[in-house]
């Protein structure tokens, strides 16, 4: 019996862990529009990556002078670089690259590809 016990113990114990391990592991940092347009879609892709996924944007509209949490997809896996595509209501588009999501806290995007990035 405490055998039994003891592995159920051992199993609870490494399910909580693993469970922790994976929520710590999310990625996510705020960006603030200072484009001087509204957007409607944001991208990010590991940076190894040639596609695009999906639009990850948490709301329809990302208003000049507002910010939003990203929120990096987890099955991305673990790597810390990434591009960020994002696009305005006229379908134009400004891709940044190399972004260090890992130590990104909040980026601050303008509308001539350059962005100020606070850790």
């Amino acid at each position: 019996m405490k055998k039994l016990l003891f592995a159920a113990s051992f199993l609870a114990i490494f399910f909580v862990f693993s469970t922790s391990n994976t929520s710590a592991q999310a990625l996510y940092f705020f960006v603030v529009n200072n484009t001087g347009v509204t957007l409607n879609n944001i991208y990010v892709t590991p940076a190894e990556t040639s596609s695009w996924g999906n639009d990850i944007l948490p709301n329809d509209l990302f208003e000049n002078g507002s910010s939003v949490r990203v929120d990096i997809p987890a099955d991305y896996g673990t790597t810390c670089k990434f591009d960020m595509k994002i696009t305005d209501l006229e379908g134009n588009a400004v891709i940044f690259t190399g972004m260090d999501a890992c130590k990104l806290h909040t980026l601050q995007i303008n509308w001539d590809g350059t962005y100020s990035a606070t850790e």
